[in-house]
Formats: structure tokens, C-alpha cells, sequence
């Protein structure tokens, strides 16, 4: 296919992904009477409550769950987003975050709620749900699809998308080769990933709030510097939201902008919901409900998309207001906190990309590896399957910035477009398990 015709594709796929989003997400929201907006204390209270002291807890699920979605997503994607659609980008991630939440939480219910027990723990994902909750032929074909499209996804989404971001750092920062680089951190991954989702669980559980609080202080030190822009970043925010490109123009013209497109588009990249990479990490935590684990998916979609994107968001605005002007997503961010700290800003961040691109890398490498097997059952191919992924690791870095984006928004629109139909179909399960505690 030509690259022309690629990027037309491309297209399609991104705005169906944004009709799912916003069609699955509003049908949920009324479907469930928007059970979370009504009673927040009752949500907040039974979203941490701990009813099962062995095995993996919940908290570490969402660890690890978390670790698959914080990163390259809420740094370098925001960055790329506002790059191709401007300041009202921003708008549209926490659009997409709202809608999205209730998607996070009915996927991971219904995670836990068809989850099977095996000789590690848990196993589930929307491959299980599908067929064991739409059954027959076609509920296996499904999941069996969606199986297959994970194990695609995780080359990109996973792996690629996140090395070039690492790779691009610690070039930009300590000028070290790609290729080097890319072989310590394959190997460094391999030690992790192949401990199972024991040892993941417990990594991303120590490294993710570490990570985090770095660099959510980073991004406030640079906010509160610039604490009397904030009413003009959040004017540029909103004004350029609904400003159209699209010849129809008209009340609904901004529907074919690229701040629209990118902001749902990056959004979803950052908080995978209604993909159905989550229900996977969380279908290992010791719950006695599957409605109570689901609550999970709020927090984790508040956490990654309103939180951390809206942190990056502001500082990157900043940096533009001071004159910064790049046209890599990595360098955007590294000058925005160059220029709201200092230099030696840049060597922090660049460390805590290393180890968001890190945890991300090896929980998809769990997703990619448990969706593999889930189709063949084959500890060869498992191995196989390992060996391709390292090697990606190492080569990553080889596609230029617009093909790595390309291909992670179009993995993010293809899982997304085989789960949720899946879950429209299980609504009377989702309902009921929602039932047991609202």
C-alpha cells in the first residue's frame, strides 16, 4: 500500500476509533445511570476496599495495569498531539477521559467476571469474555481475533512506540547510540518479563509511584512558575478545540480537526480504554467482585489522562509561550522543562521516560505473550514470541517519529473496534455485576 493510501486508512480507522469512543462511552453512561457521578463517596470508598489478603492485590493489578498506560503516552504523545493539533488537543484528551472511564471499568468487570483459574493465579481478558460470554463458534472466533490483534499491537503500542520515545532521550540527553542502548534495555527487560506477572506486578508496583511523584513535582514546579499563565493556557485550551479545518465547516465542522482527532486519538493511546489491555493485568487481582475491581478502571483512567496529560499539557504550553519551537515530540518536552528548570531538569525527565517506556514495555510483553498463548498453547512459540519482542527492542528506534504514531494509533483503533462490541453485547452482565454493589 502507498504511503498516500496508508495514511488515508489511517484516517478512517482514527475517526471510527473516535465514533467508538464517544458512541460506547455515552451508551455505557446512561445504560449504567452514570452510577459513579450519582454516588462518588460510596465509589471512592468501594474502589480501595481490600476483601482478600492473599494472592495479588487489587492495588498491584492496577500497578501493573497502570504501567501499561502511564508513560511515553502522557509525555511524548501529548507533546505529538498538540504538535499536529494545537492547544486544543488538550481539550479533547480530557473529553476523552471522561467518556472513557466508564468503558475502563465495564471491560475490567467483565475481566474479572469470566476470568479462569490456572496453575499462576488468574486468567482472563477480553478473549475470555468473548467466548465464554458471547460462546459458541462465534464468540471463539472473536476472541481468538482480538487474541491476535493484542499480539500485533504489542510490537507497536507496546514496544516500538516506546523505545524510540526511550531511545530518543537518552540519545538527546547523553548521546548514547540507539543500537547500545536498545541491547541494555532488551536485556534488562528480559530479566523481568521472564519472572512472570509476579515479578512484573511487584517492579511496576515500586517503580510506577516513584516515577509518577517525580515527575508530577517536575511538572508542578514548572506550573507554579507560570501560575498567571494558567487562565490564558486555559483559554488557548478551549478556543482552538472547535476550530475547524474541514471545508463542511458548519456547528459540527470541529469534528474533522486535527485537534479533535488527535486529542481523542492520543487520549486513547494514554488510557487504553475500551481497548481491553486492562482486563488482562486486573483479571489476576484477589477480588470478591468483579464490580469492585472495575471501580479500578476510574481512578486508573483519572490518574493517567486528567492528571498526567494535563501536567505535560502545561508545560509544553509554557515552553511555547517562552518561544520554544521543535518538531520532535521527545525534544518538544525536553526543551519545555529546560526552559520552566533548567538543564539539569532534562536529566530527570529523560530518566523517568527510561522507566515509564520500561514498565510499559514489560507489561505489554505480558499482554503480548499471555494473548499468544491464549491462541496456540505452545511454550515454543511463547518463546518465539520473546525473542521477536527483545529484538525490537533493539531496532525500534528505525522508524521515522510520524510512521511509530501511525502505526500505534491505527493497533489502538482495531483492538478498540473488536472489544466493544464485545461489551455491548455482555451489557446485561455488566449491569448485573454493577447491581451488587449500586
Amino acid at each position: 500500500m502507498k504511503r498516500g493510501g496508508l495514511l488515508k486508512f489511517s484516517e478512517i480507522l482514527r475517526y471510527s476509533l473516535c465514533t467508538l469512543i464517544f458512541g460506547g462511552g455515552a451508551f455505557f453512561l446512561f445504560y449504567l445511570k452514570g452510577f459513579f457521578i450519582f454516588h462518588p463517596i460510596k465509589t471512592v470508598r468501594e474502589m480501595f476496599r481490600r476483601t482478600d489478603k492473599n494472592g495479588i492485590s487489587p492495588l498491584r493489578a492496577l500497578s501493573a495495569s497502570l504501567s501499561g498506560t502511564l508513560g511515553v503516552g502522557n509525555i511524548v504523545g501529548v507533546a505529538v498531539a498538540m504538535m499536529i493539533g494545537g492547544a486544543g488537543a488538550v481539550f479533547w484528551i480530557w473529553i476523552s477521559a471522561i467518556v472513557s472511564m466508564i468503558l475502563k471499568y465495564c471491560e475490567i468487570t467483565l475481566g474479572v467476571k469470566y476470568r479462569k483459574k490456572s496453575a499462576a493465579g488468574f486468567e482472563g481478558g477480553p478473549m475470555y469474555y468473548m467466548e465464554n460470554g458471547i460462546g459458541g463458534k462465534f464468540g471463539k472466533a472473536c476472541g481468538a481475533l482480538f487474541a491476535l490483534a493484542a499480539v500485533a499491537s504489542s510490537f507497536s503500542v507496546g514496544n516500538i512506540v516506546q523505545v524510540y520515545a526511550a531511545s530518543d532521550a537518552a540519545n538527546i540527553i547523553f548521546g548514547m547510540n540507539e543500537l547500545v542502548f536498545g541491547l541494555i534495555f532488551a536485556a534488562a527487560i528480559a530479566f523481568v518479563i521472564f519472572g512472570g506477572f509476579d515479578r512484573i506486578s511487584r517492579v511496576t508496583s515500586v517503580l510506577l509511584p516513584a516515577m509518577s511523584a517525580v515527575y508530577i513535582l517536575l511538572c508542578l514546579a514548572v506550573t507554579a512558575k507560570n501560575a498567571q499563565l494558567i487562565p490564558a493556557f486555559m483559554k488557548e485550551i478551549f478556543s482552538q478545540a472547535f476550530v475547524s479545518e474541514s471545508a463542511c465547516g458548519g456547528a459540527l465542522g470541529f469534528l474533522f480537526s486535527r485537534a479533535f482527532s488527535e486529542g481523542v486519538c492520543k487520549g486513547t493511546f494514554s488510557h487504553e480504554s475500551g481497548s481491553g489491555t486492562a482486563p488482562m493485568a486486573h483479571a489476576n487481582a484477589q477480588t470478591d467482585t468483579p464490580c469492585r475491581q472495575g471501580l479500578l478502571g476510574l481512578f486508573e483512567v483519572f490518574a493517567d489522562t486528567i492528571v498526567m496529560c494535563t501536567l505535560t499539557a502545561f508545560v509544553i504550553l509554557a515552553a511555547w509561550k517562552g518561544g520554544a519551537q521543535n518538531e520532535n515530540g521527545m525534544g518538544l518536552v525536553l526543551d519545555a522543562f529546560e526552559l520552566g528548570i533548567g538543564r539539569g531538569a532534562c536529566y530527570v525527565i529523560g530518566l523517568c521516560i527510561l522507566l515509564f517506556a520500561f514498565s510499559t514495555l514489560i507489561c505489554w510483553a505480558y499482554y503480548g505473550k499471555f494473548c499468544l498463548s491464549y491462541l496456540t498453547r505452545s511454550k515454543k512459540a511463547g518463546k518465539a514470541y520473546m525473542a521477536v519482542y527483545l529484538a525490537c527492542i533493539a531496532f525500534g528506534t528505525l522508524l521515522s517519529q510520524e510512521a511509530v504514531w501511525l502505526t500505534a494509533d491505527v493497533a489502538i483503533a482495531i483492538m478498540t473496534s473488536l472489544n466493544l462490541p464485545a461489551m455491548i453485547l455482555l451489557r446485561k452482565q455488566i449491569k448485573h455485576e454493577t447491581n451488587v454493589i449500586f
